[in-house]
Formats: C-alpha cells, sequence, structure tokens
C-alpha cells in the first residue's frame, strides 16, 4: 500500500455504512471480510505478517491513518479490523494533530496522587507539560496519565524540548498497544466533537 491510496468521501461513506450496519446486528469489532481469491488473500496475509497495514482517508486538512489488523477464518477469508486512527494535520510538514486541552489532564504518582505536572496538549506519541514555572521539566518521568472517565494508564516520557513558564515537550512510550490505542481513541473522539465533517462521522467503536 502506498501512500497515494486514500479513501475518496464516497468510499469512506460506504465503509460506515457496513460499519453501522455491523454495530446495530451486534457483530462486535467493526471488521470487514475480504475474499479476493487464494493469491489475493495470501498475499494480503504476507504482506500483514512483513510490515503494517493502514487504511488512508483524507479530508480537509486532515489525513486519519487506521491500523489494520488481518486474520484467517476457517473458510480461507479475511477479517479486517480498524484500529483506532493516528489524526495528521496536511501541510508542508504532515504532524500528528495535537488536542489543545481547555482543562489539562493531571500526571500522577504510582499511588494515585497527583504530580507536579499536568498535560496541556496531547497527541498520540507526546505531550506538552506544564509544571510549576518554579520548578524546571524533568528531563524524563514515569507517571500515570488519567484520561476523562477511563482508568490512569503508565506512561513512559523523554523531555526533547523545553518551553518557557515551565513548559516542556515530550516524547511518550506507553506500557501495552491497548494503551496506545486509548489514547487514539480518545483523540479521534475529540476529534469528531471538534471538527464535523464526513472524517469524523465515522463510527467509534473501533477496536
Amino acid at each position: 500500500m502506498t501512500d497515494e491510496t486514500v479513501l475518496t468521501e464516497d468510499e469512506l461513506a460506504f465503509i460506515r455504512q457496513l460499519m453501522l450496519r455491523g454495530a446495530s446486528n451486534g457483530e462486535g469489532p467493526t471488521g470487514f471480510r475480504v475474499d479476493g481469491g487464494a493469491k489475493s488473500n495470501e498475499l494480503l496475509l504476507q504482506l500483514a505478517a512483513r510490515a503494517e497495514l493502514t487504511l488512508e482517508a483524507r479530508s480537509g486538512d486532515f489525513r486519519m491513518s487506521f491500523p489494520l489488523r488481518i486474520r484467517e477464518d476457517e473458510l480461507h477469508s479475511l477479517n479486517l479490523q480498524l484500529s483506532p486512527p493516528v489524526i495528521y494535520e496536511q501541510g508542508p510538514m504532515p504532524r500528528a494533530w495535537r488536542l489543545h486541552l481547555d482543562e489539562p489532564l493531571p500526571l500522577l504518582e504510582r499511588g494515585g496522587e497527583p504530580s507536579a505536572l499536568q498535560v496541556r496538549e496531547l497527541s498520540s506519541h507526546s505531550l506538552l507539560v506544564e509544571t510549576d514555572s518554579r520548578r524546571k521539566p524533568p528531563k524524563s518521568f514515569h507517571l500515570q496519565l488519567a484520561l476523562p472517565d477511563d482508568a490512569p494508564m503508565e506512561i513512559d516520557a523523554r523531555r526533547v524540548r523545553e518551553l518557557k513558564d515551565g513548559q516542556a515537550a515530550y516524547e511518550v512510550e506507553f506500557a501495552g498497544q491497548k494503551d496506545a490505542e486509548r489514547i487514539r481513541h480518545f483523540l479521534y473522539q475529540q476529534h469528531k466533537r471538534l471538527h464535523a465533517d464526513p472524517l469524523s462521522e465515522a463510527p467509534a467503536d473501533l477496536v
């Protein structure tokens, strides 16, 4: 798959209809059955084993990259499941979309007590963190990030840039894939809230 293979809005609308139909039938996670014949299926399985496959969609100033998981069933048909997307802002240098938080998210110590740090901006792999202006932001930290209405998750962060007023930018690593997906799902929901366009209307029940 190349970067040029992207969905049109008509194709995305069709996929949306399939997703909503599956959800109304109680079929569980958002996915599609694909049967392109033995050779095509084998090619897809080989690609999935060797590379990360994504479904790309663009609208306006944003691009969404949905990670794909592929499973083969007992009839040798392939089942594709969509994971929450990484959202990019289009431009001369595309970058991961950053959510500006009206209310900062707390960073917690292991016991659940608030630390001296809180998150002002959030992307799929980075944070803009704020501390007391009298304190220097740490070079790195291991704390818990508390998303609204969700259990805290452990994160490891490394400072990449120090800003003024006690703020600093950090690269983030998550304890596991599920935590990374939780962040992407939260960002996806917030993007839907802030940007009412065809991409934002895609269903939220992604795996």
